[in-house]
């Protein structure tokens, strides 16, 4: 309503946009959910109001539908989605632009699965871990670290493009750009610095990390407000303290935080790990299981190649030189061209490419096994941590008996990541839960107590 408002140019569009959409849902049966209420994201019943329905439809219209085989379910996607996912549906559509649109269920449940769960589980992390830090955060400095300079500078191209296209009225493709975004903060970001939270050292970094994640989760739900109102409400409120993030000044870009050679190279990386991943699946090797090297044919800064050997768990990442006749050794390339945008939209018609060539060394060394068999013990004591319903910060003592090679060999890796305060081989008759496994035909027992 405050877009309308403010928005003279919207106001004349509508009359068209209003007729267009009628049409269009008078043509076929209609099992579209229009309303207006507090999200499911957020815990809390939906409610019914006809706000929204009176907006796209006129009354009349709605109520020449209603007689044909409940067309107008209501309730069922009230109950399902809660208004900005159906909010949102709309307005990062064609229907903004007064093209035709048909109304999909399965769309909606794409996006409360797909953006909104992204979204809610960023939240809920750093919520999560911030209470047991008791985090208090602070005026918004540009980071230090190469993870938080890259999320930051993602955010201000963010804002730079999303205003944009919000003051030339194209609010689908504004919307548009929220997606990509949010996968790039809970898929890549927060997956990445999750050590850093999870570390006992209460460290420059760690503060970095929180703070910088504080400053993106605000910056997006005053950005996200206008499509998303009741979420951002709730995020916003929530981190801030403030009365509400409808009363916020839209975010504006800072240029000094943009790095766009940073940005192209993050997704390179991302690049190679979803190659370098899909070479491990064809030689059905799990990622738990390192592997010497991988080889690359471009030349990236160091603290990206460490990234690329923690996502392919890797000992080591050097350049393509010559020719590799070695037969364990993988190989793939990808040609990309970087401008398409650009070419799509007739600024040039010279496509740019690109060509990213891996190889991947799947010789297992004696010592590589021993490892990738940590690692599997591991994954092991993580799941019983879940299943005996301890906290994330809750310490433990673990009891073992077989695979004692690798205890002997990688027991400090298996404490540390499993927040253990001592291994002891032998059983535990006093634990909270013991259970088998077999690994590389080892079997295994494992006890934990908290």
């Amino acid at each position: 309503a405050q877009l309308l408002v403010a928005s003279p140019q919207l106001f004349r569009l509508l009359p068209h946009l209003l007729v267009k959409v009628a049409r269009q849902l008078l043509q076929r049966p209609i099992r579209a959910r229009i309303l207006q209420g507090n999200g499911s994201l957020v815990g809390k019943r939906a409610q019914q109001l006809d706000v929204i329905g009176a907006e796209w439809l006129p009354r009349a219209l709605l109520a020449q539908q209603q007689h044909a085989d409940g067309l107008l379910a209501k309730h069922e996607w009230k109950d399902k989605y809660g208004a900005d996912a159906l909010r949102f549906y709309l307005m990062s559509s064609p229907v903004v632009a007064a093209d035709n649109l048909e109304l999909k269920e399965a769309d909606v449940s794409d996006l409360v699965r797909g953006m909104f769960r992204m979204l809610w589980n960023s939240y809920s992390f750093f919520v999560l871990y911030a209470d047991i830090d008791k985090f208090e955060p602070k005026k918004f400095k540009a980071p230090k670290g190469l993870l938080d300079k890259w999320i930051v500078s993602e955010l201000n191209v963010l804002m730079r493009d999303f205003n944009k296209h919000m003051e030339a009225y194209e609010l689908n493709y504004a919307a548009r750009l929220l997606p990509k975004f949010i996968d790039n903060l809970s898929n890549w970001y927060i997956r990445r610095s999750r050590k850093r939270f999870w570390k006992s050292e209460d460290d420059a970094d760690k503060k970095e990390a929180y703070q910088t994640l504080h400053h993106v989760l605000v910056e997006l739900s005053k950005l996200m407000a206008p499509f998303t109102p009741f979420v951002s409400e709730e995020i916003f409120k929530n981190l801030t303290g403030k009365e509400s993030v409808h009363l916020e000044e839209m975010p504006m870009v800072d240029e000094k935080m943009i790095d766009e050679k940073l940005n192209k190279d993050m997704q390179l990386v991302r690049d190679i790990v979803t190659k370098g991943l899909e070479l491990r699946a064809k030689a059905g090797i799990k990622v738990r299981q390192p592997l010497p090297l991988i080889r690359i044919n471009i030349e990236l800064h160091s603290d990206l190649n460490e990234i690329i050997k923690d996502e392919l768990n890797v000992k080591n990442v050097t350049r393509i030189i010559g020719k590799n006749e070695d037969q364990k050794v993988l190989k793939v390339a990808q040609i990309k061209t970087t401008n398409m945008a650009d070419v799509l939209f007739g600024k040039t018609n010279k496509p740019t490419m690109e060509v990213l060539a891996l190889e991947l060394d799947t010789n297992i060394t004696p010592e590589l096994k021993l490892e990738g068999m940590a690692r599997e013990i591991i994954r092991f004591v993580q799941e019983m941590r879940k299943e005996a319903g301890y906290d994330v910060d809750n310490r433990i003592q673990i009891w073992h008996t077989g695979a004692s090679e690798v205890f002997g060999k990688f027991g400090e890796i298996i404490a540390k990541e499993t927040l253990a305060s001592g291994l002891t081989e032998g059983h535990g008759d006093s634990s909270d839960l013991t259970k088998e496994f077999v690994i590389e035909k080892n079997k295994v027992e494992i006890s934990i107590k908290r």
